[in-house]
């Protein structure tokens, strides 16, 4: 079916009063949800309340932790567009305000704790992964800050900017998740200011 005979059949399924069938954003949809009220997100019961099959959740999401990783991208994305639209500055000032107000948020998020004290192994997995959504997204968007305060003129660095992005992500990370990983008190002062050493 064409993308044109698919749209004129959602058209005429909403002008029937019938709604169109669920789509693979509309799962994504519906986690991101779940996961903002604080809830476990499953396959199963994310498809029985599309009214899909369990087998087409799986085909597009492949499994829940893959699932879980897309949502906390999409969030973390969101979070970081906020924390850089806030960031004040230029150069490395900047980018460690960016990186500051993120963590803050996610340190205070009630939805991002209740998953990580769910199950704290998996959590880590999911958000740590070099192969998942999270991390390969959280660098990319270091990336690109760091390139905008390099072109600007701003800020020099000692290495190539993918370098200094994975860098700084695995700090905010070591911190961040100081409980889970190593029973620390979560102390994100200390963060910024091993951030401000790695840019200055």
């Amino acid at each position: 079916m064409s993308r044109a005979v698919a749209a004129l059949a959602r058209l005429k399924g909403r002008q029937a009063g019938t709604p169109p069938p669920p789509t693979a954003p509309d799962l994504l949809d519906l986690a991101r949800r779940r996961f903002l009220k604080g809830q476990r997100i499953g396959l199963e019961d994310l498809a029985a309340e599309l009214g899909i099959s369990r087998a087409t959740a799986y085909r597009w999401a492949g499994n829940a932790d893959f699932l879980s990783g897309l949502v906390i991208a999409s969030i973390a994305e969101d979070t970081f567009r906020r924390a850089a639209s806030e960031a004040r500055g230029r150069g490395a000032a900047r980018v460690v305000d960016v990186i500051a107000r993120g963590m803050r948020y996610v340190a205070t998020s009630a939805a991002y704790r209740a998953f990580l004290e769910r199950d704290p192994q998996r959590a880590l997995r999911i958000v740590a992964s070099k192969d998942g959504p999270v991390q390969q997204r959280t660098i990319a968007m270091h990336e690109e800050l760091l390139a905008a305060e390099v072109r600007r003129g701003a800020l020099t660095l000692p290495v190539d900017t993918h370098t200094m992005a994975y860098a700084l992500v695995r700090v905010v990370e070591s911190f961040l998740y100081a409980d889970a990983i190593a029973g620390e008190t979560l102390e994100l002062e200390k963060a910024v200011a091993i951030l401000k050493l790695m840019l200055r």
